[in-house]
């Protein structure tokens, strides 16, 4: 798919109906869904940490394996008519992507994914904003704890403003379609892929330190 030159030779291959070429596609989107997941996990755990600090420990010990559970299964709920579905290789900007025949028309993936998204930007900015004020309430401010996430909101909220356009685009806008805006959604899903771990990196010196010890050098933190 990224390696245009291979694409004439390897192309043929995949022109016919498989069980890999299936496979690949729904794991692809399997994953899309989950980050979703994974990021309205991720700030409930930010948020609970603030608002109950003594059970925090006690209480994702328990909620943990639900999340994993909850990886797994809940997609399937936007990825099922693709299960379904027959998947085809098409040539793309010198190279080939991946798309589907419907096998229920209405049940777009781009419109599940628009669900998704669009629910884990308002837990983000509900649980966000909670933790956020929670910690301005303390009579110990921290502030570099409140910079950090303060930055992370904003970095967040951004990306995930990306991807919902880039979603509802895809899923009510007919006249949008093309593939300008296919570049632009497969931009902002590998932004929203690795945004979470960049801005962790970015926020966190000692993390920053134990990642990249050969940019920053060893230093006091």
């Amino acid at each position: 798919m990224y390696i245009p030159p291979l694409c004439p030779i390897i192309g043929p291959y995949f022109y016919n109906p498989s069980v890999f070429l299936q496979f690949l596609y729904v794991i692809i989107n399997h994953a899309r869904f989950a980050k979703s997941i994974t990021q309205i996990a991720m700030v409930l755990n930010r948020m609970t940490c603030v608002m109950m600090p003594a059970g925090y420990d006690h209480m994702w010990k328990k909620l943990t394996p639900m999340v994993w559970v909850s990886l797994l299964v809940i997609p399937f709920g936007g990825t099922w008519n693709c299960i379904i579905s027959r998947v085809y290789i098409g040539p793309f900007r010198g190279g080939f992507t991946m798309n589907y025949i419907r096998t229920v028309e209405w049940a777009a993936v781009s419109f599940f994914q628009s669900i998704y998204i669009l629910t884990a930007l308002l837990f983000t900015v509900i649980c966000t904003t909670v933790t956020v004020y929670k910690l301005f309430m303390l009579s110990r401010r921290i502030k570099s704890v409140e910079k950090s996430l303060f930055l992370s909101s904003i970095l967040i909220s951004i990306i995930f403003l990306l991807v919902g356009a880039t979603q509802l685009a895809f899923a009510f806008c007919s006249v949008c379609q093309g593939s300008l805006l296919y570049v632009l959604q497969l931009l902002a899903f590998d932004t929203f892929t690795v945004g979470s771990a960049v801005i962790m990196i970015i926020t966190d010196k000692r993390l920053r330190y134990s990642v990249l010890p050969c940019l920053w050098g060893p230093k006091k933190i």
